[in-house]
């Protein structure tokens, strides 16, 4: 389609569009994404910057009437599914506000922002709801595919604190989606929300943050030599029955600010008092013969939400790929199975990737996530003790690169296989049905063809699980 086909989409809209004609301009838009390698890759129609919903609105009427595909991000720009090849992409940078309701303890988020917006607002009044693990992360990508943070032990996953959505649907109108209104939409959107139409606010529960909005929290680090000793050690106490919820330790493979190779615990500890939380941390710390470096302290939730942020920085080439897996804790054969395909995948890692933001990370989802409504929700990753992440990073666009890079993500998925539960949508990468069926049962699969069938026919909105070659 030519620039001057979209002119009448031009004059309608309030926001602003940037096609292709201008060349400085697209490609500005083009590169604001988080992942390089998307940017690179896809090459949308043109960008709909929306001013609000009616833009939206008038967007996906005239995409609809000339039979072009939508796509759609936020703020935070980070999903694979925010971009489409000859697509208009719908972007809510400018549609971030988030509105608390303290005595209702619920937050109405705009879609267009991101977890450090949600955070900022809701700890004004000691209140929380669980966003992703890095604060630029925009929170519809997040809490569209189910949901997963640093808190989900406590807080299951986002999609368990969802009431509704606000949503522009495929014929142009405006509807609220909840479990009074549209009860198997609302099972659908909850779990696979990215493909019945585009989100324009949520609305949500909130907890209350004890001891202010204080946790326990950041790394106890050891050389990469002691990761089979620590991580065995850790590996035990996650397994003891009768734990908490709101304690929860992380284990990740990393490199420390000299470039070195380390691994590390990520205590986070809720609503004990500092003494106690110390206690247990002093505890971790001793594994191993002791930790070279300790940072555990008493901090804010919303620091702990943003000390990632620098270790995952914009216009960068990322992949990554994870899978939830389970085990006996009673079994040493297969505590040492896990620990020992986790130190193999950590030696294999490729030589060219940056030392900044290639990560293996284990984090704890049972608790919450395990006990959280089944029936209400597609969300289908439930049972399963930890989320296993590889994410890695390459510093220029050499497709051998990413070809070595999607390779040593994948490898830990089948490194882990025994002990697969299910797949993750937001990291899943499928790259076809039969790999959605690993996120998916059949018979969510076919409750969700179903949905898509109803609210979307022609596939106007090319995202979420419907849409593989951003995972190619």
């Amino acid at each position: 389609m030519k620039d001057d086909a979209l002119s009448e989409l031009r004059s309608a809209l309030r926001g602003e569009i940037i096609t292709r004609a201008d060349a400085a301009a697209f490609a500005a838009a083009r590169f604001r994404g988080w992942n390089r390698d998307l940017n690179t890759r896809t090459n949308p129609l043109g960008f709909v910057i929306a001013s609000g919903v009616r833009d939206i609105v008038t967007t996906v009427n005239y995409c609809r009437s000339h039979n072009i595909p939508v796509a759609v991000r936020g703020k935070g720009a980070h999903s694979p599914y925010g971009m489409a090849n000859d697509a208009i992409v719908v972007d809510l940078m400018r549609m971030t506000a988030v509105r608390v309701d303290p005595d209702e303890k619920l937050v109405f988020v705009q879609a267009g922002a991101d977890g450090g917006d949600v955070d900022h607002e809701t700890a004004l009044h000691n209140l929380v709801c669980l966003t992703g693990s890095v604060s630029h992360t925009g929170f519809a990508g997040v809490a569209l595919g189910g949901g997963i943070g640093h808190l989900s032990r406590w807080l299951g996953a986002v999609v368990d604190s969802i009431l509704g959505y606000e949503m522009v649907t495929a014929t142009g109108e405006v509807v609220r989606v909840d479990a009074a209104k549209d009860p198997e939409l609302f099972w659908g959107m909850r779990g696979n929300g990215a493909s019945f139409g585009i989100v324009t606010e949520f609305v949500l529960k909130l907890r209350d943050m004890p001891n202010n909005g204080l946790i326990r929290g950041a790394p106890i680090l050891w050389g990469a030599d002691k990761a089979t000793d620590v991580m065995r050690s850790w590996m035990d106490r996650i397994g003891r029955p009768g734990r908490k919820n709101t304690e929860i330790y992380q284990f990740a493979f990393m490199h420390s600010p000299d470039g070195d190779p380390v691994c590390g615990i990520v205590p986070l500890i809720v609503g004990e008092t500092e003494r106690t939380a110390k206690a247990t941390c002093d505890e971790l710390a001793a594994y191993a013969g002791g930790a070279v470096v300790r940072q555990d302290t008493q901090l804010p939730y919303t620091a702990l939400q943003a000390a990632l942020d620098d270790r995952f920085p914009y216009d960068v080439n990322y992949w990554e790929k994870g899978v939830f897996i389970d085990w006996d804790p009673r079994d040493p054969n297969a505590v040492n199975s896990i620990v020992d395909a986790a130190v193999k995948q950590w030696s294999e890692r490729p030589d060219f990737a940056t030392k900044l933001s290639t990560v293996l990370l284990f984090m704890e989802v049972n608790g919450a996530v395990a006990t959280g409504d089944t029936a209400s929700t597609s969300f289908a990753a439930r049972g399963a003790r930890l989320w296993c992440t590889a994410i890695i990073s390459w510093p220029d666009d050499d497709a051998s690169k990413r070809a070595a890079s999607r390779k040593w993500c994948g490898s830990l998925v089948e490194k882990l296989s025994p002990f697969h539960v299910t797949t993750y949508l937001n990291n899943a990468m499928p790259e076809s049905e039969a790999e959605m069926l690993s996120v998916f049962p059949r018979d969510t699969m076919k409750r969700l063809r179903a949905l898509k069938e109803k609210h979307d026919p022609n596939n106007l909105f090319k995202m979420g699980a419907w849409q593989y070659e951003a995972n190619l």
